[in-house]
């Protein structure tokens, strides 16, 4: 047995014989996010063969419970999140689905262990997207996927809420941070364009399917829940309430194919072996 950050988790592949994952009920699994968003694309684009796979930096699971599908489609997915808070709120929001404690540069995994890594809009936060990439491609075994998601460097990019925000906040001190897990570790919300991401994926992963959707229209939304909530109301609790709003407009945005002007990036890549030239 591995012992990673506190946590006990078998030193085998999830899914081997003796590790069986708890069967996940109507209840548990969030209908709508298996079919809308970064979430539905996600579970569209895993492979049949991807039958064990993690969710890295999957907050409170939400999106985790979506990708483990039903019946014959069912996979073996764990969850891989930082903040105690939110694994707290996953484990009861869906307490049949694992979700360990770990950091995306450092995954609580086995070398090879999983058939896909699925990384939604976490690259943009980290410091070294590099060491991410290289730890994802660690724990993948060879042929296996990663699918990610990232703000594309489109159109819309400037009116980021996560950059426009802070920078106010740099001129105007007495409005309120951002929520933790909204942050970027480098102060900047990055966007890429997949000429970028192929860069970062060089020796390691090869495209083989790209998408652009959205245009971008949750930001200004985003943006005034901030300013209105955070900013003159000082009222933490309101905003927090009011975030689905923000994230309807998301899902009815992400709908638009927008092309290279696009908001949102997701891309598929195949692992090969360090240093291939492929």
């Amino acid at each position: 047995m591995n012992r990673v950050q506190g946590q006990t988790i078998p030193a085998a592949a999830p899914g081997s014989a003796g590790d069986e994952q708890a069967p996940v009920s109507a209840r548990d699994r969030p209908r709508l996010l298996s079919y809308l968003g970064r979430w539905g694309r996600a579970r569209r684009w895993l492979p049949a063969e991807a039958r064990t796979v993690v969710d890295v930096g999957c907050a409170f699971g939400y999106g985790t419970a979506a990708l483990t599908g039903t019946g014959r489609s069912r996979r073996r997915v764990i969850g891989v999140e930082p903040d105690p808070a939110h694994i707290r709120e996953a484990a009861r929001r869906y307490p049949s689905v694992p979700i360990l404690q770990g950091d995306a540069g450092q995954l609580p995994l086995d070398d090879g262990a999983m058939d896909a890594v699925v990384m939604l809009d976490v690259l943009e936060h980290v410091p070294e997207p590099d060491a991410v990439l290289a730890e994802a491609h660690r724990v993948l075994r060879p042929g296996g996927v990663l699918v990610l998601s990232v703000p594309n460097r489109g159109l819309l990019a400037p009116l980021d809420s996560l950059n426009v925000y802070p920078a106010l906040r740099r001129r105007l001190p007495w409005l309120e941070p951002l929520e933790p897990a909204d942050e970027s570790a480098t102060g900047t919300h990055r966007h890429f364009t997949v000429e970028e991401l192929e860069r970062l994926f060089a020796g390691r992963f090869v495209v083989d399917r790209t998408t652009c959707t959205g245009l971008g229209l949750t930001e200004p939304v985003h943006l005034a829940l901030l300013l209105t909530f955070k900013g003159l109301l000082h009222w933490g609790a309101a905003y927090r309430a009011m975030r689905p709003l923000h994230f309807v407009v998301y899902l009815l945005d992400d709908l638009v194919p927008a092309g290279r002007w696009g908001y949102h990036l997701t891309v598929r890549a195949t692992a090969v072996p360090e240093g291939s030239t492929r």
